[in-house]
Formats: structure tokens, sequence, C-alpha cells
């Protein structure tokens, strides 16, 4: 027996769900007449009735009831198969990876301000947990911090500064004496970011050499630290660009001017020659990182212990 039409199946679905053949022709952009032919082939072609008269109206026989029902979930995952390619089709897809303190801090709180600005753009986000320079073929834009001008085969711009300054919860102020001076942070709950090197280099650049660095508390990423330093676990050195809403909001007070990682830049690294989409956000997020950085009252250094 051969196949019934694509035509003549569709119809009698439409048919089955609608209960009328000139409501289904409505939706089938076909005269009502047109519909009584299709539906007639099928039978024929099935040897099956499928439809029977209800007054002046139709309604299924058993079979017609099972064939609708199975034609209903067929062409609802066509439909669906189609709607997702087209989709895929109209979606442009954006590659990215990035340091989870660059994605988490600074970049997810700006995004639908992109999404906004070109909504037909889908974005990937993935993890990098390392300083490279190498970008994956299978990523479009790869941010990371990178210490003194990065050495790359791949095209590269300088999103914003990365250098460190020392910050608390005032939270954590009020359980010390007042601070005034940078030796007066040598008797402060330390909080380190991996090692205890920023500090150490800042202390030594105020001229001090503090002997008991390694008694701190090591975080193994910079969300975990600076998690630490606003629920008032002690002082970390972090970048003003990553607490920007803590800064303005005074959740975290800048404790001195005086930075450590003075060479540090948060970069962008892409292929060469990028395709327009990658462009598109490249250049919204060097429009982004021109933001000014946050101002934040002097801080009053005549707190008293709790």
């Amino acid at each position: 027996m051969p196949r019934p039409s694509f035509s003549s199946l569709k119809t009698f679905e439409v048919v089955a769900r609608l209960g009328s053949l000139r409501a289904a022709g409505e939706v089938l952009h076909i005269t009502q007449s047109a519909v009584s032919h299709q539906l007639r082939r099928l039978e024929e072609n099935l040897q099956i009735q499928l439809l029977e008269k209800k007054g002046r109206g139709i309604r299924l026989t058993p079979s017609g009831e099972q064939l609708a029902f199975q034609l209903a979930e067929g062409f609802e995952i066509i439909d669906e198969a189609v709607d997702n390619i087209t989709t895929e089709k109209h979606l442009e897809q954006l590659r990215i990876i990035c340091l989870p303190s660059i994605a988490v801090r600074w970049l997810i709180p700006r995004l639908n301000r992109f999404r906004a600005r070109y909504p037909d753009y889908a974005i990937s986000f993935q993890y990098i947990d390392v300083s490279r320079t190498e970008v994956p073929p299978d990523v479009d834009i790869q941010i990371t911090w990178y210490d003194g001008e990065p050495a790359s085969r791949f095209d590269k711009q300088r999103l914003f500064a990365g250098d460190t300054l020392p910050v608390a919860s005032p939270l954590y102020l009020q359980t010390v004496n007042p601070i005034e001076h940078p030796r007066d942070l040598l008797r402060l709950d330390i909080l380190h970011d991996e090692t205890s090197a920023p500090w150490r280099n800042w202390f030594q650049n105020q001229g001090l050499n503090p002997s008991h660095l390694d008694r701190g508390v090591f975080y193994q990423d910079f969300n975990l630290l600076s998690s630490a330093a606003i629920a008032g676990q002690g002082i970390a050195l972090c970048p003003p660009r990553l607490i920007e809403y803590e800064l303005t909001n005074g959740t975290l007070e800048i404790l001195f001017d005086s930075p450590s990682n003075t060479s540090r830049a948060y970069w962008l690294f892409s292929h060469p020659n990028p395709r327009p989409a990658v462009r598109h956000f490249m250049d919204w997020l060097l429009e982004e990182a021109k933001e000014p950085e946050p101002t934040t009252p002097e801080r009053s250094s005549d707190s008293s212990p709790a």
C-alpha cells in the first residue's frame, strides 16, 4: 500500500484538532472543498474511514482518533525541529572563556546591556582558571589577567588595570583599633589570594618587612577572597574594578591608595580578523571598561574597637 501524502496527513490532523473543515481550510489557506478532497484521498489510500457525519458537523471514528493522536505528536516533533534550526540560524553564537572573578563580579552584572543592544546573539560562558594568552580554536574571546605586556600571536586588547588596593568591611573595622598608617595593618587579619606575595610586596613598598604573613588565611580564587573580606574576616588586596558595587554601597572601604600588583591588567584575546559578532562584543566590553571607577568617601580613622 502506498504511503499517504504529507499534505493529506497534515490536513487530517488540522481537521481533527479544530473539528471543522471550514476552520481547517482557513488555517491551511485552502478552500473547504480542497480540504474534503484531501480527506477523501487519505481515506482511499488507507482504506479506512476516519471521519463520519454528526448532524451538520463531523466526528472522528475510533481509527480516526487513534491516527489523529499520533499525528499530533509527530507534527509537534516536526514543528519543534523546524523552530530549533530556525532559532539557531538567527542566533549567532558567541563563545567566551573568562576568569570566574571577571565573569561574576564585572561582566555578568553588565550583560543585559549588551543583550538589549544585540538580542540576536547567543552567548555561552566557560571558566578559565589560569592566565594564558593562547585562545582555543573553539573560543571567540578569552578574558584573563596578565602581568606586564603579553606576548601573543593572537589579537589582544587591554581591558582595564588589575592593580590592587587594601580594603576591608566596616563590620571588621569596627572590631579593631583605628587605622592611621600602613604599619597598622600588620596587626590585622590578612586575607590572601593564593599566595602571600602581593601583600609582602605591598608592605615592602611601604618600607615595612612583615614576618608573619604566612599565618594569614589563603583562598583559591578572588571570589572566595572578596566574599571573606565582605563578611568581615579581615583585610584583602582587591582590584577596585572587581568590587565596584561594594565600594559604591560602602560594603567595602579602601584603606590606603597605595597599590600592589601594579604591572597587572585584564586583557581580551581573540583570533585575528574576528567576525562582526565578536567585534561587537569586544567593542562593547571596551566601552564598558571606560566607565569611571567608583569613588568612595574618605574613610574616617576615628572608629573605636567594638
